[in-house]
């Protein structure tokens, strides 16, 4: 028998008197969700309530203190599967909190007799996707430094872009993360890959366009016009990546709580060791034996097989995102297979202003 599960701990102060309609409302939302299958209910003197449902999937309660404006609620369940963030999420769209403190706790895995690597895989796959976010960055700093000049500058100014871009992220990460994380975690990994992938051939792209604007309007190449806007639309594409790995890494903190207690910084741990990964491997081995533009390919694919594998480790049936995942996936293996008479015609066509 399978005996994890999962245990909510949800204690919270109200914005102002605790009311019927509330205790209702969260009363409602379990009852939507979960299997309620007997209720006990206790009102206490003066004032105070416990509230105990016996679930198919184990048992909820909750305790008010209305003097306090104080709530306490636990949510055990043993159904794997049962998002309690949704959860949470629709209650505190019913009552207004003024503080809330909560966390999800894994059970029941010490009867298991075996431990669960499940936590070790996300561990695994932060340090892949972090060596690729890396990549990335080196990739672009690479590229705008050939096409701009300056190299110091370039690499410097990217690492710092990166980092400060990820802390952006980062302070977004809840308004525009979901609460399922895995599938959210699949697009920020398309999303990454998109626009990591292709970013290096996008340097070059922009550079002949710049290029071509000059020679039509006689506007030297150097001048401020030009090499300003030019400047940001190419650094928009490292923070672009920043920004997305700053989503990426709050995410594979939260995956892993679903399968042990509370330990983000080991992600933070395994996060760095694979940025320190990238940043060996890009000058000794990658960069003297690839392309420029087919690192960032290879790169990219490695960012889709990693979505691919969490759709399919985690048992995600989302008919949209698997037809993204095999249309990139198919798209950059055949790149990959003609990247070198690919990126001769990129470099031909766009490199320096290219055949104008």
């Amino acid at each position: 028998m399978d005996t994890r599960s999962q245990h909510l701990i949800f204690d919270a102060i109200l914005e102002k008197e605790i009311t019927q309609a509330d205790v209702d409302g969260i009363k409602n939302v379990i009852e939507k969700n979960l299997t309620v299958v007997e209720k006990v209910e206790y009102k206490f003197t003066p004032q105070g309530e416990t509230i105990v449902f016996i679930l198919s999937e184990s048992h909820f309660s909750l305790h008010t203190y209305p003097e306090n404006k104080y709530i306490s609620m636990d949510i055990y369940v043993c159904n794997m599967e049962t998002n309690l963030e949704k959860i949470i999420d629709e209650i505190k769209g019913i009552v207004s909190f003024e503080k809330i403190e909560s966390r999800i706790l894994p059970r029941g895995r010490i009867a298991q007799g075996t431990i669960d690597r499940s936590v070790q895989v996300v561990y695994l796959l932060t340090i892949v996707v972090a060596c690729c976010s890396i990549l990335y960055e080196f990739l672009l700093a690479q590229s705008i430094s050939t096409t701009m000049g300056n190299t110091a500058l370039r690499y410097n100014l990217t690492i710092g872009l990166f980092i400060a871009s990820m802390g952006f992220g980062a302070i977004l990460y809840k308004k525009l993360i979901g609460p399922d994380h895995f599938k959210e975690f699949i697009k920020v990994e398309l999303l990454l890959s998109l626009i990591g992938g292709i970013a290096p051939v996008l340097v070059l792209i922009i550079d002949y366009f710049f290029n071509s604007f000059a020679k039509i309007s006689n506007v030297s190449f150097f001048s401020f016009w030009i090499q300003a806007p030019l400047f940001s639309i190419n650094h928009l594409l490292i923070v672009a990546i920043g920004f997305l790995s700053g989503l990426e890494l709050p995410l594979l903190m939260d995956m892993s709580k679903k399968f042990t207690t509370t330990k983000g910084h080991f992600v933070l741990a395994y996060d760095y060791l694979g940025t320190l990964l990238g940043a060996i491997l890009f000058p000794i081995i990658i960069l003297p034996n690839l392309h420029l533009f087919t690192i960032g390919y290879v790169v990219s694919a490695i960012n889709i097989l990693v979505a691919l594998f969490v759709m399919i480790k985690m048992k995600i049936n989302h008919r949209g995102y698997r037809l993204a995942i095999w249309l990139m996936l198919i798209t950059w293996i055949f790149v990959i297979i003609q990247s070198t008479s690919l990126n001769e015609f990129i470099v031909e066509r766009f490199y320096f202003g290219g055949k104008f």
